[in-house]
């Protein structure tokens, strides 16, 4: 940073009054005529001494003698020169060659090297005391020993006092160029820095907003005598735009600026005036614009008062922040939204969000939901899956809690993507026609049987909502029954499908008889639905024939799986014969059927038919219902037992030995459960409810 220092010419000469000490310290130290800038000549003085010397207490010219003759130029020196500090004199062109103003600028060093220059106490060249000199009064210098021209006169390090007569011994003239001169460092001398302290403002403004930031400075006092200053601020140019300044107001005001802004993120400011700064407070207001969210430290450097460095400086920081609040569009993962289906709700922000406030998402219309929190994917992006429930009509949307990295608060209402439609749910409309039919059913009982009844609309398994609709007993998977209850629907037997009318599920059973190398299936009580899976051995059967004209069936028969559903709008009579399979070879069979909602499973002999000889009547199992301990008596062989739930899923496997065992039944939860009795003899099937222990 360039120095600017200060020019003061005073209306009156003062009186000599500093002490004896102190004018004895000060000396020239160095002249300079560069070969290959003219205009870099200055004139170095130096206070060898332990106090300041003050040239508004001592009257003090430098004055130099062209060509030994009459023609002279007198200074009358300003300012002050530190101990152990140099005092230079340049003229116009200094500051833009050695990077730093002068302590005091003057056209007196027009010299080309041959002139004589002087120090004179209490007056100028005619009413002055001799003080200090370089060269020979009233001698042209050329060719003399002291002549310098195109070169740099530096006085020895050992010289620490003035000298009214010209030495040679004293001096070191070499030729020198700008690059070889080093003005204001004579003895290592730095101008000592002064209590003084620069502050830059700090605000936290918006995006795009205009503001000013100012430049503060410390206590000035008079007789501080502060009439410049000068300092470097740099910033991030990607943060803030310079735009100008203004002194208007602040301690400045009526002095001179300069300010230069050439390169981006870096201001040179300079300032001066003809009277002092007085007072604390703002000297200079910088004027800018918010170009984007985010900090920027303004770091101020290189600064002066006067010719005295300060070091006591504060820096400024900008935040730039965003007032506007953050809105959000919404987008959903599918337009078609039905009961039991997943919706991904996406919101996407306008701008970076919080981590530390959840967004909120709310639901009004068609549902309700109140401030459920969304999961965070990144700072833009929040989603939520929302499982459709039985409902139909708009779902509106709204956000909460939410706020962006400077606290504004999200919109509610969203951008885009303000609400979402839900599809009526009509249970049994498996086509999603509008309309239920036995085509419906049809669809139903294929599914049961593991076809796929609609492999390019919907390949199995089925999207939820389908599956549902299907699935009107809403117990388990799709079953025949399900497909029953439907193709009464079709036919007007029942009007709904509500959890009232479905609570309880029509009773009935199956027989299953060995005829002619058939199983024969006759049926009992209200049966609208049956469906029949072999566990082992299905390829001993063939493929199934329904005697009941008003049953539609379907099956499902594959290397490894023999399936079969049956349902019916109206049930047969007790004891009607409603399917027969052939069957080949001779051997056990397992079988599940499921009928209605009961699971049931049967296991045969092919060569004596159904296992249940009468001493299988005998079996018997106690207490029903039970709490703890089931109690098992009538076995004649050892047996294996295996208990199932109503979805026939096994729970556990126990070997009994003896005609009585007891089966411990605690670790089971309360409901009904299926047991059955494996001997060598055949298989006898129980049913007991567990209770909740007393």
């Amino acid at each position: 940073m360039k120095q600017i220092f200060t020019q003061v010419f005073l209306g009156a000469m003062l009186l000599f009054s500093m002490s004896a000490k102190a004018q004895d310290s000060l000396f020239i130290s160095e002249l300079a005529d560069p070969a290959d800038d003219y205009t870099g000549r200055f004139i170095e003085l130096y206070n060898s001494g332990s106090e300041p010397v003050d040239f508004s207490s001592l009257i003090c010219f430098l004055s130099r003698q062209s060509n030994g003759g009459s023609t002279w130029g007198d200074l009358q020196l300003t300012g002050t020169v530190a101990a152990g500090a140099t005092f230079v004199i340049g003229g116009s062109g200094f500051e833009a060659l050695y990077g730093r103003a002068p302590d005091q600028e003057s056209g007196i060093l027009i010299g080309n090297g041959d002139d004589a220059y002087a120090l004179f106490l209490g007056g100028d060249h005619e009413t002055g005391t001799l003080h200090d000199v370089f060269g020979v009064r009233d001698m042209d210098g050329s060719g003399e020993l002291w002549e310098y021209e195109d070169s740099r006169a530096l006085r020895l390090e050992a010289i620490l006092t003035p000298n009214s007569g010209w030495t040679a011994a004293e001096w070191e003239i070499t030729m020198a160029d700008v690059a070889d001169c080093n003005p204001g460092t004579h003895l290592g001398s730095v101008v000592p820095p002064g209590d003084f302290a620069l502050a830059l403002g700090s605000d936290t403004i918006s995006l795009g907003q205009a503001f000013e930031l100012p430049v503060s400075v410390s206590e000035l006092t008079a007789t501080d005598d502060i009439i410049s200053y000068q300092f470097d601020i740099a910033f991030d140019p990607l943060v803030l735009d310079y735009t100008g300044y203004s002194l208007s107001g602040t301690l400045a005001e009526g002095g001179s600026l300069e300010l230069n802004n050439a390169v981006p993120g870096s201001l040179s400011v300079g300032y001066m005036n003809t009277s002092s700064i007085v007072g604390e407070g703002e000297i200079l207001m910088l004027q800018f614009n918010a170009l984007a969210l985010d900090t920027t430290v303004l770091e101020i450097s290189s600064a002066y008062l006067n010719s005295s460095p300060v070091q006591n400086l504060t820096q400024g920081t900008v935040i730039v922040t965003e007032v506007a609040p953050p809105t959000a569009a919404i987008t959903y993962s599918d337009t078609l939204n039905r009961f039991v289906d997943t919706l991904l709700i996406t919101a996407t922000f306008s701008e970076a969000m919080s981590a530390s406030n959840p967004i909120r998402l709310g639901l009004s219309g068609a549902v309700s939901l109140v401030d459920v929190e969304m999961t965070r994917i990144s700072e833009l992006v929040y989603t939520y899956a929302y499982q459709i429930p039985k409902a139909s009509g708009e779902v509106s949307i709204s956000l909460s809690n939410g706020t962006d990295l400077w606290g504004n608060e999200v919109l509610p209402v969203p951008t885009a993507g303000l609400s979402f439609d839900i599809i009526p749910f009509f249970p049994g409309d498996v086509d999603d026609d509008g309309v239920i039919l036995a085509y419906d059913a049809a669809l139903t009982l294929q599914y049961s049987v593991g076809i796929d009844p609609m492999p390019i609309l919907d390949p199995m398994p089925w999207e939820p909502w389908r599956d549902s609709t299907a699935n009107v007993d809403g117990a388990g998977d799709i079953t025949a029954f399900d497909a029953g209850m439907i193709l009464q629907y079709s036919a007007g037997i029942i009007s709904e499908f509500s959890s009232e009318a479905l609570k309880s599920a029509p009773v009935a059973a199956v027989t299953i008889e060995v005829e002619d190398q058939h199983l024969l299936f006759r049926s009992y009580g209200e049966l609208l639905g049956l469906n029949l899976e072999v566990i082992d051995a299905s390829d001993m059967l063939g493929r199934p024939v329904i005697l009941k004209e008003d049953f539609i069936s379907a099956y499902r028969i594959t290397d490894d799986s023999y399936q079969v559903g049956i349902c019916t709008a109206i049930s047969a009579s007790d004891g009607e014969e409603i399917m027969k399979i052939p069957f080949r070879g001779k051997g056990p069979l397992s079988l599940k059927m499921v009928v209605n909602t009961r699971v049931q499973l049967v296991e045969m002999n092919l060569a004596t038919g159904l296992n249940a000889p009468e001493e299988h009547e005998k079996v018997a199992i106690y207490p029903n219902p039970v709490h703890d301990k089931l109690y098992v008596r009538g076995l004649s062989d050892p047996a294996l037992a295996r208990i199932y739930n109503v979805h026939g899923q096994l729970l556990r496997t126990i070997t009994l030995e003896g005609s009585s065992s007891v089966i411990d039944l605690v670790d089971l939860s309360m409901g009904v459960y299926l047991i059955s009795f494996k001997t060598g003899s055949g298989t006898v099937i129980r049913r007991f409810l567990k209770k909740e222990s007393p």
